[in-house]
C-alpha cells in the first residue's frame, strides 16, 4: 500500500512540477492581457454583424484564460451589450478551449504539436461556428445594440468606464482571481490524472478502445456533459494517453470537454436559441473529429509515447521550486477567496 501511495504522490507531483513554470508564465501574460483588453472595448468591436466580428471574437477569445463556467457571464454580457449571435457563439467556442495558461501547460505535458493543434482547432471552430450561425440564423430585433447611449454623470467618486485597469489590478486578476477560480478544478484534474496513471495498466485503454471509431465516440460522449476547464483537462489527457488511449481521442477530449458541458449548453440555448446552439455543438464535434482523424494521419502514436517517457526523467530544481510556488499560490488564492466570500456573507 505504501508503494502505491508513493507512486501516486510521485506521479502527481511530477505533473505539477512539469506544468508549473508554464502556468506561472501564463498567469503573468493573463495579467497583461487584463490590462490591455478592456471589456468596453471588446463589446465595441463585436457589435457589427458580419464575418469580421466573428473573427475578432475568436481572436480575442483564444488567449483569454476563461474556463467553461467563467466564460458564460462574459459571453452573456457581450450578447446583452450588442454583440451579434455569431460573435457570441465564436467567443463561447474558442475561449474555453484555450487560454495562455492552458496553451503553455499543453506544451509542457503534451508537446508542441498538441498545443499547436489546440490553438488551430479553437480558431477554426470559433470562426466556422460563428459564420454558420451568422448565415443560417436570423438575428432577432431585440438584441440590436442601442442607437444612443445615455449621458454619463460624473462625480468625485465615479471612475470613467473606459479607463484601463492598472498594473496592480492586472496582477491581482492574473495571480489571485484567476488562480482562485482555477485551483479546485486543477487540483481535481491532477489528482484524477495521478490516480489513472497509478492504477490503470499502461496498455489497458489501448486494448479496450483500439478501434478508432469506438475511441472517438467514447471520448465525445464522456466530454460532452463533463465540466472540466482547458487547463485541468491537460493532466487527465496526459494520463489517458499514458494508459494507452490514442492521442487523437485524447485530442477530442481536450477540444470538446472545455467547450461543452451542461452549463454551457443551457447558457447557449438561452443566449443564442435552440437552432444556433445545435449548430454550435455539431460544428464543434465535427471539427474535433476531423482534427482527430488528421492527427492519426500526420502524427504517429509513437511520437507521443516518447513525449510521455520524457516526463519520467528527473525533475530539475527549478521545476520543483516552480511546483511549490504554484501550489502555494493556488491554495493561498483559494483560501483568500473563501475568506472574502465568508466576510461578505456575514456583512449581509
Amino acid at each position: 500500500m505504501s508503494d502505491v501511495l508513493l507512486k501516486f504522490i510521485t506521479i502527481t507531483w511530477t505533473l505539477i512540477a512539469e506544468m508549473a513554470p508554464y502556468l506561472l508564465f501564463g498567469f503573468a501574460v493573463a495579467s497583461i492581457l487584463h490590462c490591455l483588453l478592456h471589456p468596453d472595448q471588446i463589446k465595441k468591436y463585436l457589435g457589427q454583424p458580419g464575418f469580421k466580428s466573428v473573427i475578432k471574437s475568436t481572436l480575442i477569445g483564444i488567449p483569454m484564460p476563461l474556463c467553461s463556467c467563467s466564460v458564460i457571464p462574459v459571453a452573456s454580457s457581450l450578447r446583452k451589450s450588442g454583440a451579434t449571435r455569431g460573435a457570441t457563439a465564436s467567443f463561447l467556442s474558442a475561449t474555453p478551449q484555450t487560454g495562455v495558461d492552458s496553451i503553455l501547460a499543453t506544451y509542457a505535458l503534451m508537446g508542441g504539436p498538441f498545443a499547436t493543434v489546440r490553438v488551430l482547432v479553437a480558431l477554426i471552430s470559433g470562426c466556422l461556428s460563428g459564420f454558420l450561425i451568422e448565415r443560417l440564423v436570423k438575428e432577432p430585433v431585440i438584441f440590436k445594440p442601442p442607437q444612443s447611449t445615455p449621458p454619463t454623470v460624473s462625480s468625485c467618486c465615479s471612475k470613467p468606464q473606459t479607463k484601463r485597469p492598472s498594473l496592480f489590478a492586472g496582477l491581482r486578476h492574473g495571480f489571485l482571481t484567476l488562480t482562485s477560480d482555477l485551483a479546485p478544478a486543477l487540483f481535481i484534474g491532477l489528482i484524477l490524472a495521478g490516480l489513472l496513471s497509478t492504477f490503470l495498466p499502461q496498455d489497458w485503454l489501448g486494448t479496450h478502445f483500439h478501434n478508432q471509431w469506438l475511441a472517438f465516440t467514447a471520448a465525445t460522449l464522456i466530454s460532452l456533459p463533463l465540466y472540466i476547464c482547458a487547463t485541468a483537462s491537460i493532466p487527465m489527457a496526459y494520463a489517458l494517453v499514458a494508459a494507452g488511449l490514442s492521442p487523437s481521442a485524447a485530442l477530442i477530449f481536450l477540444i470538446v470537454g472545455p467547450a461543452t458541458n451542461s452549463a454551457t449548453v443551457v447558457a447557449a440555448w438561452k443566449l443564442l436559441g435552440h437552432k444556433a446552439t445545435l449548430l454550435y455543438l455539431i460544428t464543434l464535434v465535427s471539427i474535433a473529429w476531423l482534427a482527430g482523424f488528421a492527427f492519426d494521419v500526420f502524427l504517429s502514436q509513437s511520437h507521443f509515447q516518447e513525449v510521455i517517457h520524457d516526463h519520467e526523467t528527473t525533475l530539475s530544481l527549478w521545476q520543483h521550486m516552480s511546483g511549490f510556488i504554484l501550489c502555494s499560490l493556488l491554495v493561498g488564492a483559494y483560501l483568500l477567496k473563501k475568506r472574502a466570500s465568508k466576510r461578505k456573507c456575514c456583512a449581509n
